[in-house]
């Protein structure tokens, strides 16, 4: 199931998670798409439970940067 994700930011329009593939996709204003694979369940949860989701977001992309050295 896709679940989008405002995020309330400048630069990124709203984020969606595929929960049956656990890939995490960011659509920024610039029509640009991220994907980021391989992101848990528990990591999403977090994500959308933050009051601030786009700095959830940075702290996440920069956990999963640092799981692929």
């Amino acid at each position: 199931m896709l679940n989008v994700i405002p995020i309330g930011s400048k630069q990124i329009s709203y984020l969606m998670y595929n929960d049956n593939t656990c890939e995490l996709l960011a659509h920024y204003h610039t029509g640009e798409v991220k994907s980021f694979s391989s992101v848990p369940q528990d990591d999403y949860e977090i994500l959308i439970r933050s009051e601030n989701r786009y700095d959830a977001f940075v702290q996440l992309t920069g956990r999963l940067a640092l799981k692929s050295l």
